[in-house]
């Protein structure tokens, strides 16, 4: 036995040495993918980074079954497996894949030692890469049901699933993350469900974990992936606080990976009329990242996203009108010039172009500078350069208590954009050009004074469309004082 352990830690000794010096030509490990060979984390995630350290570290498991922490069988199923390569381990999981997984399951029930806990997790994970496996952790879950079936008053059996659970608790990050993309795995991938409470406490746990801080945030957001392709697990999510957490983050700078992960999310959602409400507010921040993506899947999965809005949302017009102040419209313009070589990309972009052209056709010339104004982004239009816009349209800027008013003054006075704020005073000017009397409410809501610091604005032109909304302002005085006088 003594020269059989020593023969079997050269030979793992020896095959860490080559992994470590793949590692080092930067032949990269298998990343954690989805169960369809799509990766769901880049590359570049802390889980699998850490996991490819972990995987090229040599455990001695002899230790551990003199102490008695782990039993016989399962020690000697271990130390076989753990020194093969991965080729032999795929063939030696289609002979014996069954005994192994409960070999790797009561080791993480038995085993406390941290490093040794990741390492064997790590290999799970591994197994579970192969979605063939996934019924073997089937398997073991119907035996169990079977055997209480059989015997109400027999002990509980082997849990496919209840250790990584109970390993969420841990308070290594490694552990706990790494058990909750196998408890998603588990759970989503095959034909098993977990049960609403338990399901409940996973999720609420997942949602403590939504915070941009979090260094494993590519691995929350992936085992949400996997959870929220089975229809039964996506009510408890759309109750729970999760959309406000992922719109919190959205609203800050963080890398394209978890912008395609979170979209992807909402998208999985979309299918369904009635989470469509609460999905409407993420329809801006979306837009602000469609106007600056270059991923090519990160605009893919955008689009679909707006493309079930479109049509699931029981208030199109409603989804349609919060894109249009988002500029989508203008971006699709863009879009649909490029050659996609992803035809799915060049029919998503024609048929949300289609739709939000089709919108804005309905809706009348007011709506459409409303949405623009909300929008909080205005540009060089017909619908501000137009004297007809203004002569039918001016009185309208005074409905609900001066609603577009109050807007573009708040425009005026936190808004950076030179081209924003040069229409805003323009439109200042038209307003009360065709209006006189709208002078006095220009007056009041703080306009004027806002204009006129706008001539110390370092922009020309900005200076220029104030100076000129001045003046008409001026000019309607004299004229309404005149108008009075006769």
């Amino acid at each position: 036995r003594w020269l059989l352990n020593c023969w079997m830690f050269l030979k793992q000794w020896y095959q860490r040495r080559v992994r470590g010096f793949m590692t080092s030509l930067d032949i990269k490990p298998p990343l954690n993918g989805d169960m369809d060979g799509d990766n769901i984390i880049g590359v570049t995630d802390t889980l699998t980074v850490r996991a490819s350290q972990i995987r090229s570290e040599v455990i001695m498991w002899q230790p551990l079954l003199r102490s008695a922490v782990i039993k016989e069988h399962d020690y000697n199923v271990i130390a076989a497996y753990d020194t093969m390569s991965k080729e032999q381990q795929i063939e030696r999981m289609r002979v014996d894949g069954l005994n192994i997984v409960k070999t790797l399951i009561n080791l993480t029930i038995s085993i406390c030692n941290e490093k040794i806990l990741q390492h064997v997790l790590v290999l799970v994970n591994d197994v579970l890469n192969d979605k063939e496996n996934i019924k073997l952790f089937e398997e073991i879950e119907e035996a169990n049901a079977a055997e209480k079936a059989a015997n109400k008053s027999a002990p509980k059996g082997l849990s496919s699933w209840e250790p990584f659970l109970d390993l969420l608790n841990r308070p290594d990050e490694f552990i706990v993350n790494q058990s909750c993309l196998i408890l998603a795995k588990v759970i989503s991938c095959g034909s098993f469900r977990l049960d609403s409470k338990n399901l409940n406490w996973f999720i609420n746990w997942q949602v403590s974990q939504l915070l941009q801080s979090n260094g494993y945030l590519h691995t929350i957001l992936a085992s949400q992936q996997l959870m929220l392709r089975v229809s039964e697990y996506r009510a408890p999510y759309y109750n729970s606080t999760c959309l406000d957490r992922m719109l919190n983050i959205l609203s800050t700078r963080i890398s394209f990976q978890l912008q395609y992960q979170m979209v992807f999310c909402f998208w999985l959602l979309s299918f369904r009329t009635t989470y469509c409400f609460k999905l409407l507010d993420f329809v801006k921040p979306t837009a602000q990242i469609l106007r600056q993506a270059v991923k090519e899947k990160v605009i893919r999965i955008i689009l679909q996203f707006y493309r079930n809005i479109l049509t699931n949302h029981t208030d199109p017009r409603k989804a349609a009108e919060l894109m249009i102040q988002g500029k989508v419209q203008v971006v699709m313009g863009q879009l649909i010039e490029k050659n996609w070589k992803d035809e799915d990309i060049k029919e998503d972009v024609e048929h949300v172009k289609k739709v939000l052209d089709e919108m804005l056709q309905d809706m009348s010339t007011f709506d459409s500078y409303l949405a623009e104004v909300k929008s909080g982004k205005l540009e060089w239009s017909p619908l501000h350069t137009n004297p007809a816009f203004w002569r039918e349209n001016a009185q309208k800027l005074n409905q609900n208590d001066h609603e577009v008013l109050r807007m573009i003054r708040i425009l005026l006075k936190d808004e950076q954009d030179p081209t924003t704020l040069a229409v805003c005073a323009h439109d200042v000017g038209e307003y009360v050009r065709h209006y006189p009397v709208g002078k006095y409410n220009v007056e009041k809501l703080g306009l004027k004074e806002r204009v006129v610091c706008l001539l110390d604005n370092d922009d020309p032109k900005v200076k220029s469309a104030a100076l000129l909304a001045l003046q008409k302002l001026m000019l309607n005085n004299w004229e309404f004082m005149a108008k009075t006088n006769a």
